[in-house]
């Protein structure tokens, strides 16, 4: 009798397994990779466009995550945002598939790396005031970023030169036409009366 109660509970256990991997089989179906909203893929894919671009994700003192922010590295070491200089290590920056970003804290003015895991999570995060460190912007950051900007030579894209010779032929057409020889216009001829 024994054997007879182990094989029903064998039995209904086998039953309980089938159960539960249709289940999971069901799950699996039901869940999707995660995808970028579309918003943030456009800005992701610019950053591919452009090499002296980079994406930035921002934590800020809500401790949320702001971004992808697509910024310009200045005289390959700084990087401006929100009017706030960051150093740029290249060190620091991380990949995720094609993408290149980097993470910055709104709060410090140095990039976030792999090596700064343990000192992000479980100081900064922790303290009672973790903007502490960093309460006016470096002066030789400034600087440098002043001269990184002034070196920069201001380049007229494709679709303005279009603009600008379009203008010149409309003025050099519309002195043609309003200073050439005027002719009158001719009158008709009146009409013998009968």
């Amino acid at each position: 009798m024994d054997k007879e109660i182990k094989k029903e509970d064998m039995e209904k256990i086998k039953e309980e397994i089938e159960k539960e991997k249709q289940l999971q089989d069901k799950d699996k179906k039901k869940s999707k990779p995660f995808r970028w909203p579309w918003a943030k893929r456009q800005v992701m894919n610019r950053s591919l466009k452009k090499p002296d671009q980079i994406l930035v994700f921002l934590l800020n003192l809500k401790r949320q995550i702001e971004g992808p922010i697509l910024t310009k590295i200045y005289g390959g070491n700084f990087l401006v945002i929100r009017n706030h200089v960051y150093r740029f290590n290249p060190d620091k920056v991380l990949s995720f598939g094609k993408y290149k970003s980097v993470i910055a804290r709104e709060f410090d003015r140095e990039l976030v790396g792999v090596d700064d895991y343990q000192e992000l999570v479980l100081q900064d995060w922790t303290s009672r005031n973790p903007g502490a460190r960093v309460n006016i912007d470096d002066p030789v950051l400034i600087k440098a970023l002043i001269q990184a900007k002034l070196a920069e030579k201001p380049t007229l894209g494709g679709g303005k030169w279009w603009i600008i010779a379009l203008v010149i032929v409309g003025v050099i057409a519309a002195f043609f036409l309003f200073t050439g020889k005027k002719t009158p216009v001719p009158t008709p001829a009146p009409t013998p009366a009968p």
